[in-house]
């Protein structure tokens, strides 16, 4: 019974302290069921201390801006002195920027001169140098001529002819006078050019002399009355005297003319009727009837110029061709022999440490050195061998160049 009575207390026990837990949660505020918490009590308010006011500061004003005063200018005051920028003046040599009265003049002229620039050239100058590289290729031709009758080829005498006729009645009636009214309009401009404008004009009617004589000799030449070596002669000093005058117009005449005369010269040079242009009558829209064997002669050469140069560029580029083969074999060859040295190399040293790892590294030594310059011998007689081809394809391309200058027509 004992045992009942202790169970039955510790039963007591835990239903009472489960009602006590029931109490207390009646008496607790149920937030979460519906009911409203009591509101927080407000905190008294702390009584107000009294406080010193601080002093307000004043705004501090801007200065206000002086009112900009410009002074009228004296009824005497000197005109010298002109506003600047900001309202300054500016006196004695503190004088705005631009061409003084003295020196307006130079000033202008400065800055209308072309200065050599390409872009600025004059249409007149543009037509000189067209001219002269003209007669250049006339020349040319007329010294092609002259090599013929000293080798003792046939000639067509009236291309001869035609030639120095064309020199005679073009370049010295239209071109040199037309240089000489330019070259008079810089004299005035640069006394100091007088002496050079007055020698330019003294050799332009030597040049015209050395022309006329010229064109008598071929004529007697045509006539069998003159020997052709006295064509010769006489034609291959015309031409060193036209190359020589238009060298010096070209490299020192005519940079100082553009140096010198400004566009309004330009422009009243321009307005002068005798300085108009004239069509050539070979180089010209419609070629005159008198140059036309001389104008044939050019064109053909101007084709077998044209045909020559497109064979030798084939011939280049085959000889281009051929070298890169030559190197590419050379290259493989290089690479075969090193691959072999280094195979044999591997292959004595792996037998060395084999037969005798002690002395091994000291034979490896030596052995890899012999078969080092065994190798640079062998490359050495690859690159001779290389050069020599090289040399070999170079000479072929020239041995061509000479058959196909020797087997083409005469121009």
């Amino acid at each position: 019974m004992p045992r009942a009575g202790k169970w039955a207390n510790l039963w007591l026990g835990i239903v009472e302290s489960m009602n006590t837990g029931e109490q207390k949660m009646a008496t607790k505020p149920a937030t979460r069921a519906g009911t409203t918490a009591k509101p927080k009590a407000k905190p008294k308010p702390k009584p107000k201390t009294k406080t010193k006011a601080k002093p307000k500061l004043k705004p501090k004003l801007k200065p206000k801006a002086k009112a900009r005063v410009t002074a009228r200018p004296k009824p005497g005051a000197s005109a010298k002195a002109k506003p600047r920028f900001g309202g300054r003046t500016q006196t004695g040599t503190n004088r705005a920027a631009g061409p003084q009265p003295g020196a307006s003049a130079e000033v202008e002229k400065q800055r209308l001169t072309p200065s050599g620039n390409k872009a600025m050239e004059q249409p007149l100058m543009k037509a000189l140098r067209a001219e002269h590289r003209h007669m250049a290729t006339v020349m040319q031709l007329f010294e092609r001529q002259l090599d013929a009758i000293a080798g003792g080829e046939l000639v067509d005498t009236h291309v001869v002819y035609e030639i120095m006729h064309y020199m005679v009645t073009w370049p010295d009636r239209f071109h040199h006078p037309r240089e000489d009214l330019i070259y008079a309009r810089v004299a005035e401009v640069d006394p100091a050019a007088a002496d050079a404008v007055d020698t330019l004009q003294r050799d332009h009617d030597n040049t015209a002399k050395l022309g006329r004589g010229m064109l008598r000799d071929i004529e007697r030449w045509r006539l069998g009355e003159v020997a052709g070596s006295v064509v010769v002669k006489s034609g291959r000093a015309y031409i060193e005297h036209i190359y020589e005058h238009m060298n010096v117009e070209e490299k020192v005449v005519f940079p100082r003319i553009e140096h010198t005369l400004t566009y309004q010269d330009w422009r009243e040079l321009a307005e002068d009727d005798q300085l108009e242009a004239v069509a050539s009558p070979v180089f010209g829209p419609q070629v005159q009837r008198e140059f036309r064997n001389m104008t044939r002669k050019l064109r053909r050469s101007l084709r077998r110029s044209v045909e020559r140069g497109a064979m030798l560029e084939w011939l280049g580029v085959e000889a281009f061709m051929e070298s890169l083969e030559v190197v590419s074999i050379a290259v493989e060859s290089a690479r075969d022999t090193t691959e072999d040295s280094l195979r044999t190399a591997v292959k004595d040293s792996v037998q060395y440490f084999r037969d005798e790892p002690l002395s091994a590294p000291l034979r490896c030594l030596a052995n890899n050195t012999r078969i080092t310059l065994r190798l640079l011998g062998e490359v050495a007689g690859i690159s001779r061998d290389t050069l020599d081809d090289l040399s070999r394809v170079n000479q072929e391309r020239k041995d061509r160049v000479r058959l196909l200058d020797r087997n083409s027509p005469p121009r």
